[in-house]
């Protein structure tokens, strides 16, 4: 008998050459509230969307620029054992990320309760989002990748070297599924004629 997959999920999904990296991106971008529930969703839609968003409509701010070594997550289910078998428990899964250059107001800022007594939402972009004019649209003709962390609450951990800039881990924990809560999203290029007018214009 063959396994059966949920009907969301193709078997090509599952085939090696369908993963992607999973910590992408160059910046952190972060606003409050869980941004995976909210209708920040439609803005997702293309590259040119996601960028106007992220820039101009003053909801995320930037976090910072990312460590080489950006970050990990761990998922880990605790193993419970029948008498003759073993079965999943509950699943805990953990997240950190590394940003490098904050300055010591920034890192005031993450050791308040403004920022770690809130839920928080972190979205990691490539430097290629940064370079085409958000305001216009032109040049967002190409696919880009994200990961969102959404409506999270972080703990900040930091360092410091003798150049008065500190290196800072950003550390939370799930419990449960991380469905729309982790999420790697591949955003499309901007097509025009596809796209229709962006939601900033069709609410005016």
């Amino acid at each position: 008998m063959g396994l059966r997959l949920p009907t969301s999920i193709e078997q090509e999904d599952l085939l090696l050459g369908a993963l992607e990296a999973a910590m992408i991106g160059d910046r952190a971008y972060f606003c409050e509230g869980d941004m995976m529930r909210s209708d920040y969703n439609t803005w997702l839609d293309n590259a040119y969307y996601l960028a106007y968003m992220l820039f101009f409509e003053n909801i995320f701010h930037e976090l910072g620029e990312l460590a080489e070594k950006p970050g990990k997550t761990e998922s880990k289910i605790n193993k419970l054992k029948t008498r003759n078998y073993q079965i999943p428990g509950k699943r805990t899964s953990t997240v950190e990320l590394t940003l490098n250059g904050i300055s010591e107001k920034q890192k005031d800022y993450f050791e308040s309760t403004l920022f770690s007594g809130k839920e928080i939402s972190i979205v990691l972009v490539k430097n290629e989002l940064l370079i085409p004019d958000a305001f216009w649209g032109d040049g967002f003709d190409f696919d880009t990748s994200i990961v969102v962390f959404s409506g999270l609450r972080w703990t900040a951990d930091w360092n410091a070297e003798a150049d008065g800039l500190w290196s800072v881990v950003l550390s939370t924990e799930i419990s449960g599924a991380t469905k729309d809560k982790i999420e790697a999203i591949r955003v499309l290029k901007y097509d025009p004629g596809k796209s229709g007018n962006p939601p900033w214009e069709e609410e005016e």
